[in-house]
């Protein structure tokens, strides 16, 4: 019985998975290219997701390129990323409800810190249009002074992405993560396993959250980070 109640599940979570990847995208955001598409030509995972904002783009900027861990944070669920990396934000121990100035100057080369000792490289950036650093974040204005806010994933895996990131300076778990991933045989395919079995669940979680929660921001709902604080 418990072996097919498990057939049942992964059956369904199978199913679920391609809507699971493309959670919130209208007509071909989920298929055209974008920015940082050719950063990598043939990816083993690629996620989309989108969210419309009914604010203009450059209300949205702000929150985006100020994001990272020690920084303004991810806006999503802040307690599940203290209990996974320890996490420390630029507001104490929740993501950012305002816009911080010191933490908008943002450029190609740049890296920010995703937690647990790993970082993505910003590799493009265009104000009030597209970040790419780990992910893209797209920003598009819209009929009514509205932005979609689009972000993708594509790479090799959660786990192969963050082994690439890891710093030199990196806690002892993760440089040892980084290590077996790199030198046991069979590690990496294991690795793909795991991404497709936790880690794209989890971090459509973290990723839808994070959308509704630059949603929030932008839209002015936490009662602070007006475009004025940007010049504060």
């Amino acid at each position: 019985m418990l072996e097919a109640s498990l057939a049942v599940q992964m059956a369904a979570y199978l199913l679920w998975r391609p809507a699971m990847l493309r959670w919130g995208t209208q007509d071909a955001e989920a298929v055209e290219t974008l920015p940082g598409d050719n950063n990598l030509a043939n990816p083993t995972f690629q996620s989309t997701r989108a969210i419309t904002i009914d604010a203009p783009p450059e209300r949205v900027w702000p929150w985006i390129v100020q994001m990272g861990i020690h920084r303004a944070g991810f806006y999503t669920h802040d307690r599940l990323e203290r209990a996974m990396f320890h996490a420390r934000y630029v507001e104490g121990k929740h993501s950012a409800t305002r816009i911080h100035p010191e933490l908008q100057d943002l450029k190609v080369g740049d890296q920010v810190p995703y937690g647990g000792g790993v970082y993505a490289t910003v590799t493009a950036i265009e104000p009030n249009r597209h970040l790419v650093a780990g992910e893209a974040f797209v920003l598009r204005p819209i009929p009514g002074n509205r932005t979609r806010l689009i972000i993708r994933y594509r790479g090799m895996g959660y786990i192969s992405e963050a082994v690439q990131g890891t710093a030199a300076d990196a806690p002892a778990l993760t440089k040892a993560i980084a290590n077996t991933v790199r030198k046991v045989p069979g590690a990496l395919l294991l690795a793909r396993g795991i991404d497709i079995l936790i880690g794209d669940p989890l971090h459509h979680y973290m990723e839808v959250g994070m959308l509704r929660g630059i949603k929030e921001r932008a839209e002015g709902n936490t009662g602070k980070g007006t475009p004025a604080e940007v010049n504060s």
